[in-house]
Formats: C-alpha cells, structure tokens, sequence
C-alpha cells in the first residue's frame, strides 16, 4: 500500500507541476507579446506551433485524476506530501530545455539568443510552482480525506475452520441414519447443518 500511495502523489504532482509550468510558460508569451496576431507570429517562430493547449491541459488532468483515485483507493495517511524538489527544479529546468529543443528543431541551432519571452518565462516558473505545490497538497490531503470518509476497501476474510465444506451444502438433503447403528459420525463442517 504504501508503494500504490508513493505512486498516486507522484502522478498527481507531476500532473500539477507540469499544468503549473504549461501555464507560466503560455502567461509569459501572453506579457512579451499582448497582441494576439504578434503572438501566434512569435509563436510559429519559435518553434511553438505544434503545442496543443486542450491536448496538454488533458494529459495533465488525467494524471491528477489518476493519482488522485490511487491515493484515494491506497488508503487515508496523512504522512504523504508532494515532492518539493519536484515543484522547485522541474519546471525552470523543464523550461528552459523546452525553449531550447523548441528553437533547435526549428531553426537547427542550439544555442540561440532568447528573448524577453524566455526571460520572463523564466521567472514566473517559481510563483506558479509555488501555487502548483499548494495545489498539490490540498489535492492528496482531500484524497486522503475522502478515503478516510468512506472507509478501507472490504476485504475477504478466511474462513475460521480449514474443514470440509461444499458449495451450496445447505440445499443437500441429509441422509437418514444407518438402521441398527449404535453410533454416528459427526457430519463434515459443510453438512453440520443437517441431523
């Protein structure tokens, strides 16, 4: 259990940090360039064109959804937080590889001189990693919350007696005793319903 749940705050983080840093990157393009057609200009230049916004805000929520059900599904503790690395490293670093690789398969140079965009970018990775972090914290303690609420899954519990029993013994007629017999056995479990 205690895998299942390392597994869902795993997915869940990544999918916030990821939609945190999705949004900072399209909020820093928004204030480099306000106009929209010299935006969408910038953006084909940069080698952002194949970025589908609905395709990528998916792909995040699924794996929130994903982790949130695991970490619903593994059991409440309370002893789960979010990675900090996670919401602190990976979205500059993200970011920063992702306008670099953006720029080398469209211009075919790695090193490029990086705009305001980039910069700006840049810098709003922290504040909405920050929110993203929160986010993430508030999600696996309402999952957790919520598993708590409804209980841990039933499970099967074995049988008290290791005995002999067949399936529906109950509908079996009982035979009648031996006429003359001084002396009966005692029926397996299954059949002590009969005498």
């Amino acid at each position: 259990m205690t895998a299942a749940r390392h597994r869902s705050a795993w997915l869940l983080s990544l999918g916030v940090a990821a939609a945190g840093a999705l949004a900072a990157h399209g909020t820093a393009y928004r204030i480099a360039e306000p106009h929209d057609e010299r935006r969408e200009h910038l953006l084909e230049q940069t080698g952002h064109g194949y970025v589908d916004p609905a395709l990528a805000a998916s792909l995040c929520a699924a794996l929130v959804i994903v982790g949130f059900a695991g970490r619903m599904l593994a059991g409440a503790h309370r002893g789960d937080r979010p990675p900090l690395w996670l919401f602190a490293l990976a979205p500059p670093v993200g970011f920063t590889l992702q306008e670099h690789a953006e720029r080398m398969l469209h211009d075919g140079t790695f090193l490029v001189s990086l705009g305001p965009a980039f910069f700006v970018g840049l810098l709003l990775q922290l504040p909405f990693a920050l929110v993203a972090l929160f986010a993430a914290r508030a999600l696996l303690a309402a999952a957790g919350a919520l598993a708590r609420r409804l209980g841990s899954p039933p499970r099967l519990k074995p049988a008290h007696h290791a005995g002999f029993a067949l399936a529906g013994a109950s509908s079996l007629p009982c035979a009648p005793p031996l006429v003359g017999a001084r002396g009966q056995r005692a029926p397996p479990p299954g059949l002590a319903g009969c005498r």
